[in-house]
Formats: structure tokens, sequence, C-alpha cells
């Protein structure tokens, strides 16, 4: 349907909701039960004439954890925590892997799930889950006919305002009381948009903080830094640290280092959301993404290795896809 169509409430079909508590394989069954039907095909009357409809499940859009369960992959802090491809905990940070070797395979996760539950000892199934990152029963949605891996799209919605709000949190705890006080002053005074909601001071409410709220921080966090920002600001061991860690001698480098990481986080998300995408799009938003990828492990250490960054990656390496492709059409054209 076309954009305006889709908005329409007539064309929103609300199955149901679960309640909190309830089972999510038991809500599903009525609806996998359905689809299993039309993936057969099943005679219908449309418009007055019979019509042999095939139907299927198309996508699966889930938060972060839940993304995992419907893809039967244990979650992010196991040591296979990501559901598109098999990295190990310890190397989510490392830039240019091999996506070849490490992806998930439709094919080879059902071999993987059919030897964990041919054994019978709990301990070594145990063991097999851990080795293979998968959850000791499969998802009630592999019951249809689906590619679980491709069809699990990640949360970039959540990623990416999870990234902010860690980022958030590194960057209040680096202040010194100086620097929270003329954050403060800053801070209250600064000029938001009128639509905007009055958002409280991230330093002592960031856990408040939706994801919502933390996209829109994301735009004028670099102007309130470049406002205050001086070398009194920040907390003498901290502002050592940063200094060690990008190998630069004066305190100006480390003060323009972190208000660059949060210009670089700004930009990705103006190119994550944007309305449409043509060739160019898609190639900002890889430049973005590789630049936001070096620049946050080496200035804050707690974004090595860190889920949100690398599922940022695999947005990446589909920005890179897809920007081949459109390229691709338009010399076909």
């Amino acid at each position: 349907m076309p954009t305006h169509q889709k908005k329409l409430i007539k064309n929103h079909f609300v199955l149901g909701f679960i309640p909190f508590g309830g089972n999510f394989n038991e809500f599903m069954v009525p609806f996998v039960s359905e689809i299993k039907k039309f993936e057969k095909g099943k005679i219908m009357t449309v418009q007055g004439q019979d019509a042999w409809v095939i139907a299927g499940l198309g996508l699966v859009t889930a938060n972060l954890p839940q993304g995992n369960d419907m893809a039967g992959v244990l979650r992010h802090n196991a040591n296979k925590g990501c559901h598109t491809c098999t990295t190990k905990k310890e190397s989510l940070s490392t830039y240019n892997q091999d996506s070849v070797t490490t992806l998930r395979y439709h094919h080879i996760t059902d071999e993987e799930i059919s030897k964990i539950s041919q054994e019978s000892v709990i301990l070594k199934r145990g063991q097999l889950c851990t080795e293979y990152g998968l959850r000791s029963s499969p998802s009630i949605l592999d019951k249809l006919k689906r590619e679980r891996h491709l069809q699990t799209s990640q949360d970039i919605y959540h990623t990416t305002a999870g990234k902010i709000g860690r980022l958030l949190k590194l960057t209040c705890k680096l202040f010194s009381q100086e620097g929270e006080d003329d954050f403060a002053k800053i801070w209250k005074n600064f000029e938001i948009p009128k639509k905007w909601s009055r958002l409280p001071n991230p330093i002592s409410h960031y856990n408040s903080f939706m994801m919502s709220d933390l996209l829109r921080l994301a735009m004028i966090m670099p102007f309130l830094l470049n406002r205050f920002l001086k070398e009194s600001s920040l907390k003498n061991n901290e502002a050592a640290t940063i200094r060690q860690r990008i190998d630069v001698v004066r305190i100006s480098l480390v003060l323009k280092a972190i208000i660059s990481c949060w210009v670089h986080v700004a930009k990705t998300m103006k190119a994550v959301f944007n309305k449409e995408f043509t060739l160019d799009s898609y190639e900002e938003l890889q430049l973005c993404l590789k630049e936001e990828f070096l620049i946050l492990p080496k200035v804050f250490a707690s974004f090595v290795n860190l889920p949100n960054i690398h599922i940022n990656m695999h947005l990446l390496m589909h920005a890179k896809t897809f920007g081949t492709l459109i390229n691709s059409q338009q010399m076909e054209v």
C-alpha cells in the first residue's frame, strides 16, 4: 500500500494484545494454525470471485531481547548473543569482521537445534546451547515456513536510543562539580522547539529518559557541550584516562573528542531515520556508521564489545548491500 493508505485506521488489523504475565506461545497458537493453512493455499471469495490465496509470515519486528527469543537465539549477555551472527562477546566491537563465516544461516541453525533436542542429558544440552548461542527450545514461529534470521529484523530504534543513553550516562560521569553546575545553567536556559516537552536534567534523571527523549537529546547535546565544556568541567582522572586512550597531549583535544562523539551520534541518527533513501543516502549512512563505530570505543572504553555498537555493524553491512543494489538497478535502467 502507498503510505497514505497505510496510515488509515481501517487498514490496521490488530489480532490481539498479550497481557503482562501472559504466555507468548499460547497466545500465538491460533495465529500459527491459521498461517499454516494459508501456506498450503486456501480458496477465498474476493470481490465476488473465488481466488486461490497463499500467504505466509513475512517479517517479525520486536525489541532486542524479544527479537532474539523469536529467532531462537540466547540474549545479548550470552557469549554468542546476536541473532544475526555468531560473533563472540569479546569481539562485538571488532571492525571489518568476516561476515560470511560469522553470519547465522537458517539451515545450519536447524542442524544445531536438532543436535540440542536429541541430547537427553540436561548438562550436555546446556553446553550445546552455550556453544551455539541458541535457546534450548525453538520459537513457536519455527513451525511456519520462514528464514528465522533474515525475517527477524534488528530493532534499530531500540539500539540507537540505547546507544545514546549509554553515551549520556558516560558523559555525565565525566563532569566535575563545576561541570555539573555549568551544565545545569546551560540546560535550564537552552532554547528548545516549542513542540518539545521540557526534559528533566540529564545528570540527575538520565534513568527516567524515554527512547524518544534520548533521540531528541542527541540533537542538542553537541550545542550544549560546546557552550560550557572546558578543562575544569571534567574530573582530572577521567580527562587523563581519555587523553591517554586517544593519545593526545592537550586537554582541548579531549574536549573536542567528547563533543565529536555526540556530533557523530547525531549525524548517524539523522541518517538512520531518513524518510527515504537514495544511493547518496546509503553512502552517507555507511560513512556515518563507520566513523561512529571507530570513535565511540576509542574515546569511551565502555563502548567496547557493546551489543548496540555491534548491531550498528550489521546496519553498516546492510547499508553497503542496499547501496550496491540501488547502484546496480540504476545502471540497468
